[in-house]
């Protein structure tokens, strides 16, 4: 299995794409990521700390309990995702967009996510509330009497 994972790790790095594969658990940690595209698959679990997902696609992916902590993450889309329980503690998510996407127990602690796409259902339903989210007054009245 760790053959197969690191095979998929080469021809990432090669095709900037991941086609019909699954990496659960899968280590992108420190990687420079940006525009490759992760529609549709499965990376629960997968951690992307300190990784550079600059346009990053993760479009329809499933990412339960991914972890993105100190990833720099502009305009990436998470749009139909499947994000509960990940963590963005301290991601930079400068218009990324979330819309549509599951983020029930989701951590943004301390993430930088002016203009990024999240609905009020989206706010309430993740730790976003409870987490010192950088930059975030548009969403700061969402908050309140939840």
């Amino acid at each position: 299995m760790i053959y197969l994972k690191f095979a998929l790790l080469i021809w990432l790095l090669l095709y900037n794409t991941i086609v019909n594969a699954n990496c659960v658990s899968c280590n992108f940690d420190n990687k420079n990521l940006a525009n490759f595209e992760f529609k549709n698959q499965n990376l629960s679990n997968a951690s992307f700390k300190g990784a550079y997902l600059v346009n990053a696609d993760f479009s329809g992916a499933k990412l339960t309990s991914a972890i993105f902590d100190d990833a720099y993450a502009n305009g990436a889309s998470f749009v139909g995702a499947q994000l509960d329980n990940a963590s963005f503690r301290n991601a930079e998510l400068e218009l990324a967009n979330f819309q549509s996407a599951s983020l029930k127990d989701v951590t943004f602690e301390s993430a930088y996510m002016v203009h990024a796409e999240l609905s009020k259902r989206q706010i309430l339903e993740s730790k976003f509330c409870d987490n010192a989210v950088k930059d975030a007054m548009k969403f700061s009245s969402m908050c309140k009497n939840q």
